[in-house]
């Protein structure tokens, strides 16, 4: 070392380095705040720097410099150098809402959706635990579910809402994902959400979606065998739900897996009912004869119901069904008491289930179905789905909500016919024929759409009690339709108004 060097003044950088080496938070701090005058960027000086607020108890301070560094970096599109600098923001101070919204947006920029809505959920639930006020983060993480809509979301954001306690929107959560899980033909997810829904509601509508995934699974996962059974017991009297079981497998080329099934059930009643249908629906008619004859002589009503869907189906192809086979022979005493201990409790399958199947959580293959998802906006599948799932569930007001986005798109009926019975459930049916009056002009619907939005607006008149305009319409939405049942409601009218 040189004379010169002895006597050489040092530079506000080598100081702030030293003053880093020797630890001194103070002279850290000191420096520091001219340093990043200087150079705003700089990580070098702003993490020493951060770390040595911290350690003086200036906290508050440290947290806000970070959050406006992040975001700036956000603003300049650098999202790598963003996220770490407000993760260690909020290692500081876990409650700061901005420093969570920007790091879920962050996330979000990177397409990283998984790892936004986790930042968001974690800390909805560091809230909640720390007795501290949720309302702005729920805002904040319902935003993000319904912009990126992903299954996933929605299922874990139901898990929360129920450990809170608010069971109704929790349902409308596992719905709203089941639904979509089934629009990625994720059918096992699908499965296990809609049995969470399932234990807060039980209605014949959610039984029928869990019908549709089962069909769809029953060859590739045998444990589900025992869901169907048991709960098809719960609808042994109900002819209407074990003729939408048929028709939905039949729908998914597996009525052979169900006739299997079927053939082994314990409950006489049931089997013989399923079994009557099935062999109807595959061209087994003596098959179907014999399974009805034996429905008969347990249960005459349930005959009769099956008979009619059988002969329907069948009109002029089949001779009468005959109620005097060769032998009447009556099932023997044990198999009609439909012992119960032998079909297992809906709850213990559901529970077991939905323990079996874990919740996947891979980043790359929600960022890819986010996207996918997002394909089905265009066309408004996506609303309708979820539209329907929202009037299943009788939530008439958001199923109005999500079928209006799907107003302008190819699925526009389908939203015009949600949006008119949603109101007709609320009874208001001023109001859906006020909307119906404009969905008749709406371009993107064909004539025959149009058409059987003005039948609708006849059913509607029709209930209140207008009869008259209730004839006016369902007249001209036939000129179109040519439909029998609509034939016969304009003429009962007519001879009413002859009366």
């Amino acid at each position: 070392m040189g004379l010169f060097d002895l006597f050489k003044k040092k530079s506000e950088e080598e100081l702030f380095q030293e003053a880093v080496s020797n630890q001194d938070s103070i002279e850290i701090v000191k420096l520091g705040e001219n340093l990043l005058q200087k150079y705003p960027d700089n990580l070098s000086i702003l993490n020493p720097y951060i770390d040595a607020l911290v350690k003086l108890g200036k906290k508050e301070k440290a947290v806000q410099i970070l959050t406006s560094f992040g975001e700036k970096k956000i603003r300049d599109e650098y999202y790598d150098v963003a996220i770490p600098v407000l993760k260690k923001a909020l290692k500081i101070d876990p409650f700061n809402l901005k420093a969570i919204k920007l790091l879920a947006t962050a996330y979000r920029k990177k397409e990283l959706y998984y790892d936004a809505f986790k930042i968001l959920i974690e800390s909805l639930k560091k809230y909640k635990e720390a007795n501290l006020n949720t309302e702005t983060l729920k805002g904040y993480l319902e935003d993000f579910i319904n912009e990126q809509f992903h299954p996933l979301f929605y299922e874990k954001y139901a898990d929360f809402l129920l450990e809170e306690g608010d069971k109704e929107k929790a349902l409308t959560n596992y719905v709203l994902a089941a639904n979509m899980y089934i629009n990625l033909k994720n059918y096992k997810s699908a499965l296990r959400t809609l049995l969470k829904a399932q234990k807060i509601k039980r209605n014949e509508n959610l039984d029928k979606q869990i019908i549709e995934v089962l069909a769809n699974l029953i060859d590739t996962e045998p444990q589900t065998a025992d869901l169907l059974i048991t709960l098809l017991r719960n609808y042994k009297e109900n002819v209407n739900f074990i003729k939408y079981v048929v028709d939905t497998f039949k729908e998914v080329g597996k009525l052979e897996v169900l006739k299997n099934l079927a053939e082994g059930l314990k409950m006489p009643k049931l089997k013989y009912a399923l079994l009557a249908l099935i062999n109807s629906e595959i061209g087994e008619i003596e098959e179907a004869q014999d399974y009805l004859h034996k429905l008969s002589l347990i249960d005459r009503n349930m005959y009769d119901q099956i008979l009619i869907l059988i002969k329907t189906k069948h009109e002029g192809t089949i001779p009468e069904l005959s109620l005097t086979p060769k032998e009447e022979e009556i099932p023997e005493a044990e198999e009609i008491l439909e012992v119960l201990d032998q079909v297992l409790d809906l709850n213990e399958v559901v529970s077991d289930y939905i323990s079996k199947v874990g919740t996947e959580e891979k980043s790359d293959e929600i960022s890819n179905e986010v996207n996918a998802l997002k394909e089905l906006d265009k066309d408004g599948k996506r609303f309708i789905s979820s539209a329907e799932a929202l009037f299943g569930l009788e939530n008439y007001d958001e199923a109005i909500k999500m079928a209006e986005k799907a107003l302008n798109t190819e699925e526009a009926f389908k939203a015009a016919t949600i949006i008119a019975e949603s109101y007709r459930k609320k009874g208001e049916g001023r109001k859906a024929l006020s909307f119906l009056f404009d969905q008749i002009k709406n371009p993107k619907l064909s004539e025959e759409e149009k058409a059987k939005l003005k039948a609708l607006i006849g059913k509607i008149h029709e209930e209140l009690g207008d009869r008259e305009r209730a004839l006016v319409w369902y007249r001209e939405a036939n000129k179109i339709l040519n439909d029998k049942d609509l034939e016969e409601k304009i003429e009962k009218l007519q001879s009413n108004e002859q009366v």
